[in-house]
């Protein structure tokens, strides 16, 4: 198969499931960076919204304490470690569960985008991508252009609602100064969950249109020429691989099929080791028709259903073997077999009884 590139105009086909799959494995997947920034920043601000007030009542008692005991606090080793170790416990009270939700969250919103795709290729080293010259021509290409075009648009929207935000409350930041440290913190706490949530309601527009730019620019460059659509044909008829696998599943469909019609069965009609066949007739019917056969295991299967499903089987090896041979599925049963398929059909009746319900797992043979 031809490159990943999409340069070229004459990439006008769709691209096929196999291609899809092949960048799939490369990890090449519309996937948005600024998703991930959204819901990394607003998981890390509900975390310490709802949560960092006993980190910050915590802090806050530590640090009223070391002023209390600052007069006769002694700067040497005995002390200033243990000091030093309450801060650091302190600041990890308040830092770890914001590090383990924005962990969390990032990898989850990353797995759902790539819908749970996984690529080892992404992580193998690439020394073509250490050649200068290469570097240089990303630095000038299209896609830096275009990144430096959405990081200068994000910068501008952010700022444009931060300067909204606050410039609000420059008339009351002087006032602050006379009020209670406590107050203070909950005033500059509410403004700053005021402005992360705008700057959340920005960044999430801009991430989604930045998901599908990438999604419109990966679809891009999946599309194929007329050339590359033949050869995957013909690459695919001849892969024995591919046709064995096809071969299976065309097994299982039809598998799965004699399954369900021996379900709507009258009578089976068996050679106990080899053949199954199934026959349905309903009065007014001209002729019993044959809806199922198997052989070997899937006969066996058949006689499993029919057990299950309380349908009579009845044993005639000739007339199984000659059926299996001569009649097609979902063909009637030829004149030559009348007398022996309406004496089956006779006894299947008499087994049913006036209740027409009811059906029996007996097994008999019919010589």
């Amino acid at each position: 198969m031809a490159g990943f590139d999409e340069n070229g105009d004459d990439r006008t086909e769709e691209a096929t499931q196999e291609r899809r799959e092949d960048f799939r494995e490369r990890g090449q997947v519309a996937v948005s960076r600024e998703i991930t920034a959204v819901f990394v920043l607003l998981a890390a601000t509900a975390v310490l919204y709802y949560g960092g007030s006993a980190g910050i009542v915590s802090v806050e008692k530590l640090m009223t304490e070391s002023f209390q005991r600052a007069q006769t606090f002694r700067v040497d080793s005995q002390n200033v470690f243990p000091l030093l170790g309450h801060f650091i416990v302190a600041g990890l009270s308040m830092a770890l569960p914001v590090c383990v939700a924005a962990g969390a969250v990032a990898t989850i919103s990353t797995l759902l985008q790539t819908q749970f795709n996984w690529s080892w290729e992404k992580l193998s080293p690439d020394f073509s991508k250490m050649n200068p010259l290469n570097g240089i021509m990303r630095m000038v290409g299209m896609d830096a252009g275009a990144e430096l075009l959405k990081s200068l648009a994000k910068t501008a929207a952010i700022a444009s609602v931060a300067v909204a935000v606050i410039k609000s409350e420059i008339r009351n930041a002087p006032g602050l100064m006379i009020t209670p440290i406590n107050g203070t913190w909950a005033h500059w706490g509410t403004i700053t969950s005021q402005l992360v949530w705008a700057v959340g309601g920005v960044m999430a527009f801009i991430a989604a249109a930045d998901f599908f730019y990438n999604w419109f620019r990966l679809e891009k460059q999946m599309k194929m020429t007329k050339q590359e659509i033949k050869e995957e044909i013909k690459r695919r008829e001849t892969d024995p691989l591919l046709k064995g696998r096809q071969k299976r599943m065309q097994r299982e469909i039809a598998n799965r099929k004699v399954v369900e019609r021996t379900k709507q069965a009258t009578v089976l009609v068996t050679n106990p080791t080899h053949y199954s066949i199934a026959l349905k007739y309903e009065p007014g019917m001209g002729a019993p028709v044959v809806i199922a056969k198997g052989i070997d295991h899937l006969a066996l299967r058949m006689r499993e259903i029919a057990k299950e499903q309380d349908i009579p089987i009845v044993e005639n090896r000739p007339l199984a073997r000659a059926i299996f041979a001569e009649v097609e599925e979902d063909q009637e049963i030829p004149e030559t077999m009348y007398k022996a398929v309406s004496a089956i059909i006779r006894y299947v009746f008499e087994l049913k009884g006036i209740p027409l319900g009811k059906k029996s797992t007996k097994q008999t043979t019919v010589n």
